[in-house]
């Protein structure tokens, strides 16, 4: 099983079983990895292709404010993706998702100067490093159509009649499943006419300057013809999902190391070398090409590294030894991204599914209000027609500022657009709900852990307001601390237990609701039951997950006077907002943290937490 040097001026060097383990890796990446709301769309765009078959040439989710013209240009992604989880749900798209991710990263392990183990350590490092690409949108399939690509273009041989017909069948691929990228296509067969223009017999540039009309002709192979064009890198303007996307990341180390290497492989490697500097460069300015970018830079860095590496014979002890490696990259990825991040929202870990039934099951009508980040889903869950959402280039960018600003304007959207039932997130820090609870027009309808349904009083749904009973509690907080002087109140102190009974019936699975009736019964001298109560919520899996609730678990433990655990509690919920990006959530969790670290004497600890609550950035208010 050992291979030597190849001194040829185009470095290929297969090596079957460490591509499998490669294979097998990324793809079991790609099964653990995060979700994005983003795919409900293209799953209901696909089955309404499906049904109609035909292109959508209105918005069908929107209620007007969209401008009413819509149509996808990856009509294939969607209607397979919607044929599959018809088929076998979520586990088939995640599949397909995997398998597509898996054979990019294994098609470029071949493309290195002689050591596969080397090349294969980069590609895993590299398919961590791109996780927010690693979701169920078309954008996971431009990883693999560039592998493809740059396998395609690369061998330095005599032009062949299949190579054209190859490229053109791609890039006809490419631009109905997902046509905003598919220019690339173009580009990456522009560069090798221009490589062969250079020195190649004339004949055969006349077969590449074929290939490149060709791929012309079938770029306009789909629905939307030429107009393809005018779509190109329109979703790229954002990370898929709103993942996290910070500069000081993998992606910046892969992205400078990429350019950096180009210097090196430029005459050696011409139509890989450019085709990853513009992409890399490209994913400065448009952070949904940032795993692309990941990608493309691999294979020029394990050339460039062929300048200072020797080529080395794989040997089975060496490859079961990158196995381990591996293995432990993996448990490493599931540690730091999977566990916290992949049931965090999106599709395969739905978080409305409790608003989505409340509606549906009381009938609630009329115009409905949500979040833009909100908006994917609901069309996934609710088939109602909703006020905003994500979808790049769909509404007017003044319209999503101010649906954004939703905690501040919520009253003037409400004079203008006259919403009969509003859907939000339950974010607790910062009370971003508010507005509305003090708004005497609107009552709170429904409550969960991820949402919160609230019903205008005179209107639509005035019948369904007037069958419930007034609220006393408003989950839209970060502690229960608002319970004090309800509970202090002996004729209120009954009407409190009886509202959170109520809501534990309507929200069984509800965190938020247990931990608040752990601390209630608390407060009124009912010590077992509120152990019991918060024995329950430590068992929940959400617990584990959301820094909000944590926080909330850790001030009923502060309350129980259990301060040692609620400081671990407390220390776990800043690392969970950390991690998630969840600065109102670190602001408010800080200065608690401190007044615990203050009850156990630990007064370094507490003046330490109350300097880093200092230095969080104010929280960026959505624009008006």
């Amino acid at each position: 099983m050992k291979q030597g040097a190849h001194p040829h001026e185009k470095p290929h060097h297969p090596h079957w079983p460490l591509e499998t383990l490669l294979f097998a890796f990324v793809l079991a990446l790609g099964w653990r990895s995060v979700h994005a709301p983003e795919t409900w769309i293209h799953l209901k765009t696909g089955a309404k292709i499906l049904a109609e078959h035909a292109l959508p040439r209105t918005d069908p989710f929107g209620c007007g404010a969209s401008g009413g013209a819509w149509t996808t240009d990856s009509w294939l992604f969607d209607a397979v993706a919607a044929w599959l989880d018809a088929l076998g749900g979520v586990k088939a798209v995640v599949l397909l998702k995997s398998v597509a991710a898996a054979a990019a990263f294994a098609l470029l392990l071949p493309v290195n100067h002689g050591s596969p183990l080397a090349a294969a350590s980069l590609l895993a490092l590299g398919a961590c490093a791109g996780w927010t690409g690693l979701v169920e949108t078309p954008a996971v399939f431009d990883l693999l159509y560039f592998a493809l690509f740059i396998r395609l273009l690369r061998p330095r041989h005599r032009f062949r009649l299949w190579q054209g017909a190859a490229a053109a069948a791609l890039t006809a691929l490419w631009a109905n499943t997902h046509g905003a990228s598919s220019l690339l296509a173009l580009w990456l067969v522009g560069l090798k006419v221009f490589k062969a223009s250079l020195r190649t017999a004339a004949r055969e540039r006349l077969g590449y300057w074929a290939t490149l009309g060709a791929c012309v002709l079938t770029l306009a192979w789909n629905p939307l013809g030429w107009a393809v064009l005018g779509r190109t890198f329109a979703d790229a303007t954002t990370v898929v999902g709103g993942w996290p996307a910070d500069w000081l990341s993998l992606y910046t180390l892969f992205a400078v190391a990429g350019l950096a290497s180009s210097w090196y492989t430029l005459q050696q490697e011409f139509v890989t070398t450019v085709a990853a500097t513009t992409v890399i460069a490209l994913s400065f300015v448009l952070p949904g090409l940032r795993p692309l970018a990941i990608l493309a830079a691999c294979p020029v860095i394990a050339l460039a590294l062929g300048h200072w590496l020797k080529p080395r014979s794989d040997t089975w002890p060496r490859v079961m030894r990158w196995a381990v490696f591996a293995g432990l990259l993996l448990a490493g990825y599931q540690h730091f991204v999977a566990a916290p991040l992949s049931r965090s929202r999106g599709y395969g870990a739905p978080i409305l599914g409790g608003a989505a039934h409340y509606l549906k099951s009381n009938g609630v009508r009329g115009r409905m209000f949500n979040e833009p980040e909100t908006g994917a889903e609901l069309i996934g869950l609710s088939e109602r027609p909703v006020f905003v959402d994500a979808r790049p280039g769909v509404y007017p960018a003044a319209f999503k500022r101010e649906a954004a600003a939703w905690p501040r304007l919520f009253r003037q959207l409400d004079m203008v657009y006259r919403f009969d039932y509003a859907v939000v997130h339950n974010h607790r820090a910062g009370a971003p709900a508010r507005i509305i609870d003090e708004d005497p027009n609107w009552v709170l309808g429904y409550a969960d852990d991820r949402a919160l349904v609230y019903l205008k009083k005179v209107g639509e749904n005035a019948w369904l307001v007037s069958s419930q009973p007034p609220r006393l509690v408003s989950p839209n907080r970060m502690y229960p601390s608002d319970l004090d002087a309800l509970l202090a109140d002996k004729r209120k102190a009954g009407k409190v237990l009886e509202e959170l009974d109520r809501w534990l019936v309507q929200a069984p699975d509800s965190v938020q609701a247990l931990i608040w009736k752990a601390y209630a019964l608390g407060r009124l001298g009912l010590s077992d039951k509120a152990d019991r109560h918060l024995e329950l919520a430590r068992e929940r899996p959400r617990l584990r997950r959301d820094p909000e609730l944590k926080a909330a678990y850790a001030y009923a433990l502060e309350a129980r006077g259990r301060a040692p655990e609620a400081r671990e509690a407390y220390l776990s919920a800043l690392d969970s907002a950390r991690r998630l990006g969840e600065t109102r959530a670190e602001a408010e969790i800080l200065p608690r943290l401190a007044a615990v670290q203050r009850a156990l004497g630990n007064e370094a600890a507490a003046r330490e937490a109350e300097v880093m609550a200092k230095a969080l950035p104010a929280p960026v208010e959505p624009e008006e």
